[in-house]
């Protein structure tokens, strides 16, 4: 699993941009061939910094949306960083769930 993160923050004029901007992608996204999530996150402390959060199946899925169009929208989205994004590719081996919870009570 690959997991994309992109962290911007905009000035607060242009909040609903980005809002709408990459709002619009979220749908889309969810539905490629490959992607098992897709999210986009406002920081409790700064209403005006964002992250977006996408899972990929493999490395080929997210090479084809990188080349995608909406990839492209994403990148005029990244312009309107005040300060410089931050952007993550992680590769997950393995993943858990609650039973590490019920494991650590023990």
């Amino acid at each position: 699993m690959i997991i994309f993160s992109l962290s911007v923050v905009v000035p607060k004029s242009r909040r609903g941009d980005l809002l709408h901007t990459v709002g619009a992608l979220l749908g889309p996204t969810r539905v490629v061939p490959g992607c098992t999530g897709c999210r986009l996150y406002t920081d409790y402390e700064n209403l005006n910094a964002f992250t977006l959060v996408e899972e990929w199946t493999s490395q080929a899925a997210l090479d084809q949306h990188l080349a995608s169009d909406a990839y492209k929208t994403l990148v005029g989205a990244i312009e309107l960083s005040a300060e410089p994004p931050r952007v993550q590719f992680d590769t997950v081996a393995e993943r858990a769930g609650l039973e590490v919870f019920a494991a650590a009570r023990r």
